[in-house]
């Protein structure tokens, strides 16, 4: 689901479904042509339907991040990282990060629960590990919540 799909009184209605929160990271430069951006969110689109689409119902796609400079990783990082806190504060329990950017750090935060790139095996590999890690970190929390 979009987040665009979602009005004032149906979040009240939804939230306790829609769980998770997914951000989509573009990872665009500002230096792409034309058909360069449009060939990048094309690929991004692409990569979110592995969990957009098995997972209807459960999650709520946001705003892309598109544009990162690349020579301050760790500030972007950062900066997800506190959009993530925002969000967890709206009442989502999940956030995940998805991306075609390669140039994501492997460093852990502390809002974001999981990190989601293209594994370059092509696609039916990609959508075997998204689905299962997915599963992983709702079975997690879930565990979690039975301690």
């Amino acid at each position: 689901m979009k987040f665009s799909e979602i009005t004032e009184q149906s979040w009240q209605e939804l939230k306790p479904y829609l769980d998770t929160c997914v951000i989509p990271v573009t990872g665009m430069s500002g230096n792409e042509a034309p058909f360069e951006a449009v060939n990048k969110l094309e690929q991004l689109r692409d990569f979110l339907d592995l969990i957009e689409v098995p997972f209807m119902g459960r999650t709520v796609t946001y705003p892309a991040y598109h544009y990162v400079n690349e020579s301050d990783i760790r500030s972007e990082w950062r900066r997800l990282d506190e959009v993530a806190k925002q969000l967890k504060q709206y009442g989502f329990r999940h956030v995940v990060v998805m991306s075609i950017w390669n140039k994501l750090p492997g460093e852990s935060c502390e809002a974001i629960d999981l990190v989601l790139a293209p594994s370059g095996n092509g696609s039916a590999s990609d959508e075997r590990q998204v689905r299962k890690q997915v599963e992983e970190l709702w079975n997690r929390s879930q565990f979690s919540e039975q301690l």
